[in-house]
Protein backbone atom coordinates (compact mmCIF):
# COMPACT_ATOMS: atom_id res chain seq x y z
CA UNK A 1 0.00 0.00 0.00
CA UNK A 2 1.72 2.78 -1.33
CA UNK A 3 2.55 6.19 1.80
CA UNK A 4 -0.10 9.06 1.62
CA UNK A 5 1.58 12.03 2.45
CA UNK A 6 -1.64 13.71 3.73
CA UNK A 7 -2.12 11.23 6.05
CA UNK A 8 0.90 11.85 7.81
CA UNK A 9 -0.07 15.75 7.20
CA UNK A 10 -3.14 14.62 9.83
CA UNK A 11 -0.77 12.96 12.10
CA UNK A 12 1.40 16.19 12.12
CA UNK A 13 -1.68 18.15 13.65
CA UNK A 14 -2.51 15.30 15.91
CA UNK A 15 0.74 15.40 17.61
CA UNK A 16 0.61 19.31 17.92
CA UNK A 17 -3.02 18.89 19.42
CA UNK A 18 -1.78 17.12 21.85
CA UNK A 19 1.67 18.48 22.59
CA UNK A 20 -0.44 21.83 23.41
CA UNK A 21 -2.52 19.59 25.44
CA UNK A 22 -0.22 19.00 27.86
CA UNK A 23 1.22 21.91 28.04
CA UNK A 24 -1.50 25.01 27.84
CA UNK A 25 -4.41 25.36 29.28
CA UNK A 26 -5.92 27.23 26.54
CA UNK A 27 -5.67 23.44 24.10
CA UNK A 28 -7.87 21.77 26.03
CA UNK A 29 -9.80 19.82 23.62
CA UNK A 30 -6.14 18.81 22.39
CA UNK A 31 -6.72 15.45 23.64
CA UNK A 32 -8.82 14.53 20.81
CA UNK A 33 -5.81 14.27 18.90
CA UNK A 34 -5.20 11.16 20.20
CA UNK A 35 -9.07 9.70 18.55
CA UNK A 36 -7.73 11.23 15.01
CA UNK A 37 -4.65 8.95 15.61
CA UNK A 38 -7.04 6.13 16.52
CA UNK A 39 -8.87 6.45 13.35
CA UNK A 40 -5.65 6.62 11.26
CA UNK A 41 -4.21 3.42 12.69
CA UNK A 42 -7.44 1.27 12.73
CA UNK A 43 -7.95 1.85 8.98
CA UNK A 44 -4.35 1.56 7.96
CA UNK A 45 -3.75 -1.88 9.96
CA UNK A 46 -7.23 -3.40 8.54
CA UNK A 47 -6.18 -2.20 4.91
CA UNK A 48 -3.08 -3.86 5.06
CA UNK A 49 -4.49 -7.17 6.36
CA UNK A 50 -7.04 -7.14 4.08
CA UNK A 51 -4.66 -6.69 1.24
CA UNK A 52 -2.57 -9.38 2.42
CA UNK A 53 -5.64 -11.39 2.51
CA UNK A 54 -6.34 -10.54 -0.83
CA UNK A 55 -3.25 -10.94 -2.60
CA UNK A 56 -1.87 -14.27 -0.61
CA UNK A 57 -5.30 -15.99 0.56
CA UNK A 58 -4.24 -15.76 4.54
CA UNK A 59 -2.60 -13.23 6.68
CA UNK A 60 0.81 -14.09 8.19
CA UNK A 61 0.46 -13.27 11.87
CA UNK A 62 4.63 -13.89 12.91
CA UNK A 63 5.24 -11.93 9.94
CA UNK A 64 2.47 -9.12 11.03
CA UNK A 65 3.35 -8.68 14.90
CA UNK A 66 7.14 -8.79 14.38
CA UNK A 67 6.64 -5.89 11.90
CA UNK A 68 4.75 -4.42 14.55
CA UNK A 69 7.07 -4.94 17.28
CA UNK A 70 10.01 -3.35 14.85
CA UNK A 71 8.23 -0.19 14.41
CA UNK A 72 7.26 0.43 17.83
CA UNK A 73 9.18 -0.79 20.50
CA UNK A 74 12.55 0.08 19.69
CA UNK A 75 11.49 3.72 20.53
CA UNK A 76 8.84 2.93 23.65
CA UNK A 77 12.07 0.97 25.04
CA UNK A 78 14.56 4.04 24.62
CA UNK A 79 12.22 6.24 26.27
CA UNK A 80 11.54 4.22 29.10
CA UNK A 81 15.44 4.01 29.51
CA UNK A 82 16.28 7.58 29.55
CA UNK A 83 12.98 8.42 31.96
CA UNK A 84 13.65 5.93 34.41
CA UNK A 85 16.26 7.92 36.30
CA UNK A 86 13.78 10.66 36.84
CA UNK A 87 10.98 8.08 37.58
CA UNK A 88 13.27 6.92 40.37
CA UNK A 89 14.10 10.29 41.37
CA UNK A 90 12.23 13.56 40.49
CA UNK A 91 9.56 12.37 39.47
CA UNK A 92 8.79 9.47 41.65
CA UNK A 93 6.14 11.20 43.53
CA UNK A 94 4.00 11.01 40.57
CA UNK A 95 3.87 7.80 40.46
CA UNK A 96 1.10 6.14 42.06
CA UNK A 97 2.12 2.28 42.09
CA UNK A 98 5.69 1.40 41.83
CA UNK A 99 7.89 2.18 39.46
CA UNK A 100 8.62 -1.52 38.37
CA UNK A 101 4.81 -2.52 38.26
CA UNK A 102 4.46 1.25 36.25
CA UNK A 103 7.09 -0.09 33.82
CA UNK A 104 6.21 -3.22 33.38
CA UNK A 105 2.68 -2.32 32.11
CA UNK A 106 3.92 0.04 29.80
CA UNK A 107 6.35 -2.63 28.40
CA UNK A 108 3.47 -5.19 28.48
CA UNK A 109 0.90 -2.28 26.63
CA UNK A 110 -1.27 -2.69 29.60
CA UNK A 111 -0.72 1.14 31.07
CA UNK A 112 -4.20 1.96 30.28
CA UNK A 113 -5.48 -0.66 32.89
CA UNK A 114 -3.22 0.49 35.62
CA UNK A 115 -4.33 4.17 34.90
CA UNK A 116 -7.96 2.48 35.21
CA UNK A 117 -7.20 1.43 38.75
CA UNK A 118 -5.22 4.39 40.06
CA UNK A 119 -5.53 7.63 38.13
CA UNK A 120 -2.06 8.67 36.20
CA UNK A 121 -0.79 5.53 37.86
CA UNK A 122 2.21 5.51 35.35
CA UNK A 123 3.35 9.31 36.46
CA UNK A 124 5.68 10.19 33.66
CA UNK A 125 4.56 7.22 31.17
CA UNK A 126 0.92 7.61 31.83
CA UNK A 127 0.77 9.14 27.97
CA UNK A 128 1.19 5.46 27.06
CA UNK A 129 -2.38 4.33 27.94
CA UNK A 130 -3.18 5.14 24.19
CA UNK A 131 0.14 3.05 23.14
CA UNK A 132 -1.79 0.47 25.31
CA UNK A 133 -5.23 0.54 23.56
CA UNK A 134 -3.37 0.56 20.00
CA UNK A 135 -1.42 -2.16 20.67
CA UNK A 136 -4.17 -4.20 22.47
CA UNK A 137 -6.14 -3.82 19.08
CA UNK A 138 -3.37 -5.36 17.41
CA UNK A 139 -2.86 -8.09 19.23
CA UNK A 140 -6.86 -9.08 18.86
CA UNK A 141 -8.06 -7.56 15.43
CA UNK A 142 -6.31 -9.41 13.18
CA UNK A 143 -7.45 -13.08 14.77
CA UNK A 144 -10.85 -11.94 14.78
CA UNK A 145 -10.56 -10.34 10.99
CA UNK A 146 -9.63 -13.54 9.87
CA UNK A 147 -11.50 -15.95 11.80
CA UNK A 148 -14.57 -13.77 10.05
CA UNK A 149 -13.42 -13.82 6.65
CA UNK A 150 -11.79 -16.94 6.29
CA UNK A 151 -13.93 -19.30 8.64
CA UNK A 152 -17.35 -17.53 8.68
CA UNK A 153 -16.80 -15.93 4.89
CA UNK A 154 -18.64 -12.68 5.79
CA UNK A 155 -17.58 -9.01 5.72
CA UNK A 156 -17.03 -8.04 9.44
CA UNK A 157 -18.94 -4.50 8.67
CA UNK A 158 -22.16 -5.07 10.18
CA UNK A 159 -20.30 -6.53 13.52
CA UNK A 160 -18.02 -3.77 13.55
CA UNK A 161 -21.26 -1.06 13.35
CA UNK A 162 -22.96 -2.77 16.17
CA UNK A 163 -19.52 -2.58 18.16
CA UNK A 164 -19.21 0.73 17.79
CA UNK A 165 -22.67 1.58 18.68
CA UNK A 166 -22.53 -0.68 22.03
CA UNK A 167 -19.64 1.11 22.47
CA UNK A 168 -20.92 4.67 22.55
CA UNK A 169 -23.99 3.46 24.08
CA UNK A 170 -22.36 1.88 27.05
CA UNK A 171 -19.92 5.14 27.56
CA UNK A 172 -22.97 6.85 27.79
CA UNK A 173 -24.53 4.80 30.23
CA UNK A 174 -21.56 4.39 32.61
CA UNK A 175 -20.99 8.20 32.43
CA UNK A 176 -24.69 8.43 34.16
CA UNK A 177 -24.03 5.35 36.35
CA UNK A 178 -20.69 5.00 37.42
CA UNK A 179 -18.22 7.52 36.17
CA UNK A 180 -14.38 7.32 36.84
CA UNK A 181 -11.21 6.27 35.43
CA UNK A 182 -12.94 3.78 33.60
CA UNK A 183 -14.46 6.24 31.26
CA UNK A 184 -11.36 7.58 29.55
CA UNK A 185 -8.51 5.07 29.89
CA UNK A 186 -10.47 1.15 29.48
CA UNK A 187 -9.80 -0.62 26.28
CA UNK A 188 -13.57 -1.41 26.02
CA UNK A 189 -14.54 2.50 26.09
CA UNK A 190 -12.13 4.17 24.44
CA UNK A 191 -11.64 2.09 21.02
CA UNK A 192 -14.61 3.55 18.92
CA UNK A 193 -11.86 5.75 16.56
CA UNK A 194 -9.80 2.58 15.79
CA UNK A 195 -13.09 -0.30 14.97
CA UNK A 196 -14.25 3.18 12.72
CA UNK A 197 -11.27 3.39 10.92
CA UNK A 198 -11.17 -0.73 10.48
CA UNK A 199 -15.16 -0.62 9.51
CA UNK A 200 -13.98 2.46 6.89
CA UNK A 201 -11.12 0.25 5.45
CA UNK A 202 -13.54 -3.32 5.12
CA UNK A 203 -16.03 -0.91 3.56
CA UNK A 204 -13.38 0.68 1.03
CA UNK A 205 -11.73 -2.42 0.27
CA UNK A 206 -13.62 -3.23 -2.64
CA UNK A 207 -14.80 0.57 -4.13
CA UNK A 208 -12.51 3.58 -4.77
CA UNK A 209 -14.66 5.81 -2.63
CA UNK A 210 -17.57 6.09 -0.58
CA UNK A 211 -18.48 9.04 -2.08
CA UNK A 212 -20.00 9.93 -5.39
CA UNK A 213 -17.47 12.24 -6.79
CA UNK A 214 -13.95 14.11 -5.24
CA UNK A 215 -15.89 17.40 -5.13
CA UNK A 216 -18.31 16.06 -2.55
CA UNK A 217 -15.42 13.89 -0.77
CA UNK A 218 -13.86 16.97 -0.76
CA UNK A 219 -16.77 18.62 1.16
CA UNK A 220 -17.12 16.39 3.68
CA UNK A 221 -13.55 15.80 4.29
CA UNK A 222 -13.56 19.96 4.56
CA UNK A 223 -17.04 19.83 6.75
CA UNK A 224 -14.93 17.23 9.10
CA UNK A 225 -12.52 19.39 9.73
CA UNK A 226 -14.50 22.51 10.63
CA UNK A 227 -16.43 19.71 12.72
CA UNK A 228 -12.94 18.85 14.54
CA UNK A 229 -11.42 22.12 15.27
CA UNK A 230 -14.87 23.03 16.71
CA UNK A 231 -14.29 20.39 18.79
CA UNK A 232 -10.71 20.71 19.94
CA UNK A 233 -11.69 24.55 20.54
CA UNK A 234 -14.73 24.36 23.14
CA UNK A 235 -13.99 20.35 24.18
CA UNK A 236 -12.36 19.65 28.05
CA UNK A 237 -11.51 16.36 29.25
CA UNK A 238 -13.45 15.52 31.85
CA UNK A 239 -16.89 17.64 30.73
CA UNK A 240 -19.72 15.07 30.50
CA UNK A 241 -20.05 16.09 26.89
CA UNK A 242 -17.18 14.53 25.91
CA UNK A 243 -18.24 11.02 27.22
CA UNK A 244 -21.99 11.36 25.95
CA UNK A 245 -20.98 12.54 22.21
CA UNK A 246 -17.94 14.12 21.94
CA UNK A 247 -15.47 11.54 21.62
CA UNK A 248 -18.06 9.58 19.07
CA UNK A 249 -18.03 12.85 17.07
CA UNK A 250 -14.14 13.54 17.35
CA UNK A 251 -14.01 10.24 15.58
CA UNK A 252 -16.85 10.46 13.32
CA UNK A 253 -14.91 13.98 11.81
CA UNK A 254 -11.82 12.17 11.86
CA UNK A 255 -13.00 9.24 9.93
CA UNK A 256 -14.53 11.68 7.45
CA UNK A 257 -11.28 13.73 6.38
CA UNK A 258 -9.07 10.02 6.61
CA UNK A 259 -11.47 8.54 4.02
CA UNK A 260 -10.86 11.65 1.63
CA UNK A 261 -7.09 11.52 2.12
CA UNK A 262 -7.05 7.57 2.01
CA UNK A 263 -9.07 8.10 -1.54
CA UNK A 264 -7.71 11.13 -3.50
CA UNK A 265 -4.55 12.29 -4.73
CA UNK A 266 -5.43 15.74 -5.90
CA UNK A 267 -7.53 18.48 -4.04
CA UNK A 268 -6.86 21.61 -1.71
CA UNK A 269 -6.80 19.48 1.40
CA UNK A 270 -4.36 17.05 0.14
CA UNK A 271 -2.25 19.57 -1.13
CA UNK A 272 -2.51 21.57 2.27
CA UNK A 273 -1.51 18.33 4.13
CA UNK A 274 0.81 17.19 1.82
CA UNK A 275 3.00 20.19 2.26
CA UNK A 276 6.36 18.97 3.46
CA UNK A 277 6.66 20.60 7.06
CA UNK A 278 3.20 18.83 8.23
CA UNK A 279 4.99 15.53 6.17
CA UNK A 280 7.72 15.52 8.46
CA UNK A 281 6.24 16.20 11.66
CA UNK A 282 3.66 13.76 10.59
CA UNK A 283 6.78 11.05 9.88
CA UNK A 284 8.16 11.38 13.29
CA UNK A 285 4.92 11.42 15.10
CA UNK A 286 4.98 8.48 16.89
CA UNK A 287 8.49 9.40 18.40
CA UNK A 288 7.55 13.43 19.33
CA UNK A 289 4.07 11.65 21.21
CA UNK A 290 6.15 9.11 23.24
CA UNK A 291 9.34 11.78 24.46
CA UNK A 292 7.07 14.79 24.69
CA UNK A 293 4.86 14.22 27.70
CA UNK A 294 7.88 13.15 30.05
CA UNK A 295 10.11 16.02 29.13
CA UNK A 296 7.53 18.05 29.34
CA UNK A 297 6.31 16.74 32.66
CA UNK A 298 9.85 16.98 33.91
CA UNK A 299 10.62 20.51 32.67
CA UNK A 300 7.05 21.72 34.11
CA UNK A 301 7.94 20.13 37.76
CA UNK A 302 11.37 22.85 38.42
CA UNK A 303 9.21 25.81 38.36
CA UNK A 304 10.81 27.54 35.47
CA UNK A 305 8.88 30.87 33.59
CA UNK A 306 6.99 29.97 30.74
CA UNK A 307 9.34 31.12 28.38
CA UNK A 308 11.84 29.10 29.62
CA UNK A 309 9.35 26.54 30.38
CA UNK A 310 7.81 25.95 26.69
CA UNK A 311 11.76 26.88 25.02
CA UNK A 312 13.00 23.49 26.82
CA UNK A 313 9.47 21.50 26.33
CA UNK A 314 10.12 21.88 22.90
CA UNK A 315 13.82 21.99 22.39
CA UNK A 316 14.14 19.13 24.01
CA UNK A 317 11.41 16.71 22.55
CA UNK A 318 12.92 17.68 19.06
CA UNK A 319 15.81 16.68 19.99
CA UNK A 320 14.96 13.55 21.44
CA UNK A 321 12.41 12.45 18.27
CA UNK A 322 15.32 13.38 15.69
CA UNK A 323 17.81 11.66 17.46
CA UNK A 324 15.76 8.37 17.95
CA UNK A 325 14.35 9.00 14.38
CA UNK A 326 17.92 7.88 12.94
CA UNK A 327 19.55 6.45 15.77
CA UNK A 328 16.43 4.30 17.10
CA UNK A 329 13.53 4.03 14.35
CA UNK A 330 15.17 3.98 10.93
CA UNK A 331 17.35 1.19 11.25
CA UNK A 332 14.33 -1.03 12.93
CA UNK A 333 12.22 0.34 10.01
CA UNK A 334 14.48 -0.50 7.42
CA UNK A 335 15.14 -3.96 8.98
CA UNK A 336 11.18 -4.53 9.00
CA UNK A 337 12.02 -3.60 5.25
CA UNK A 338 14.48 -6.46 4.59
CA UNK A 339 12.36 -9.06 6.32
CA UNK A 340 9.05 -7.99 4.60
CA UNK A 341 11.09 -7.77 1.02
CA UNK A 342 12.65 -11.25 2.47
CA UNK A 343 9.26 -13.20 3.09
CA UNK A 344 7.52 -11.36 -0.49
CA UNK A 345 10.13 -13.34 -1.93
CA UNK A 346 9.40 -16.51 0.19
CA UNK A 347 5.25 -15.77 -0.95
CA UNK A 348 6.57 -15.80 -4.32
CA UNK A 349 8.08 -19.05 -4.85
CA UNK A 350 5.18 -20.63 -2.62
CA UNK A 351 3.12 -23.11 -4.64
CA UNK A 352 -0.90 -21.41 -4.77
CA UNK A 353 -2.52 -21.59 -1.36
CA UNK A 354 0.55 -22.75 0.49
CA UNK A 355 0.26 -18.84 2.67
CA UNK A 356 -3.25 -19.53 3.16
CA UNK A 357 -2.32 -22.19 4.83
CA UNK A 358 0.54 -21.82 6.78
CA UNK A 359 -1.73 -18.52 7.85
CA UNK A 360 -4.61 -21.14 8.87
Amino acid sequence: MSRRPALDGLRAFAVLAVMAFHTSPAAHGGFLGVDVFFVISGYLITMLLLREWSRTGGIDFGQFYLRRGLRLLPPLLFMLVITLPFALTWMRDGMRINVLEALLSVIFYVANWANVWHDQATGIWTHTWSLSIEEQFYLIWPAVLFFVVARLRKSPAVGLTVAILAMVIARVITWHTDPGNWMYYATTSHSDGLLLGALMAVLLQKRESLLPTPSVSEAVAWTGAVGLAGLFATSSIDGGSTFEWRLPAAALFSAMIVHHLATRTEGPMVRVLSLRPFVAIGTVSYGLYLYHFPVFMIVQSRGYSHVVQHTLEITISVGLTVFSWFLVEKPALRLKDRLSTVRASAVRSTPAGGVGEASA
